[in-house]
């Protein structure tokens, strides 16, 4: 039985080669997180990041956010996740939850903060989880939603088919979800770059849901 330590290890040099692949066809993940991080940023207060997978993304907000939240439908997922990252910035566990995206475990206003990256294009409904997210947030609050952008997606697409598998799409990108947002009296702001697309949100004060409910 490998100790904890080994297992460590052994998860840093497979998310590291798989790295060089998604470099060899043009894909720089760093580059991506740091273009999606940079922006994003700041996000005090409590933090929910939806779709945990690898925990690239995760470790990448651990060093900014204190009091955060994963959740991701795949335990497996997680565990590996925890491998890659424990703490955040401020010394706190990360909580990992299992659970269903669409319908979210918290009340009304919960967090600060909402966050995903290059989760939306595996969901079955994206929409409806971009509705719990939108719940679960405080007025006032951000929401972001990164994704490949087109380019992206060309590039996975040719790394999956290279290992003879098929990579879902968001066909239209981001603009379906920016609309329903904007639609709700949320203040939008939408950027590309490192093959990502970035979609950031703010929440309406009270005042202004209740004229618009």
């Amino acid at each position: 039985m490998p100790s904890l330590e080994e297992m460590i290890r052994a998860n840093r040099r497979a998310m590291k080669a798989r790295e060089v692949v998604f470099r060899r066809h043009g894909y720089d993940s760093p580059a991506s997180l740091a273009f999606a991080v940079g922006r994003i940023l700041p996000l005090p207060g409590r933090v929910l990041e939806i779709g945990t997978g690898r925990g690239r993304f995760l470790g990448a907000l651990a060093d900014y956010v204190d009091r955060l939240t994963t959740l991701d439908a795949d335990a497996a997922q997680q565990r590996t996740a925890r491998l890659h990252v424990r703490r955040s910035a401020g010394g706190r566990p990360i909580r990992f939850v299992v659970g269903d995206a669409a319908r979210l475990p918290w009340s009304a206003a919960s967090f600060d903060g909402v966050v995903t990256m290059n989760t939306f294009h595996h969901l079955a409904c994206p929409l409806a989880v971009l509705r719990e997210m939108m719940r679960v947030l405080k007025p006032g609050g951000k929401l972001a939603l990164c994704d490949f952008s087109p380019r992206g997606f060309q590039i996975f697409d040719r790394i999956h088919r290279a290992e003879g598998r098929v990579h879902p799409r968001l066909e239209k990108g981001l603009v379906e979800f920016r609309r329903h947002l904007r639609e709700a009296g949320w203040r939008t702001s939408h950027c590309k770059g490192c093959n990502q697309e970035l979609l950031i949100a703010v929440a309406p004060l009270a005042a202004v849901r209740r004229r618009t409910a």
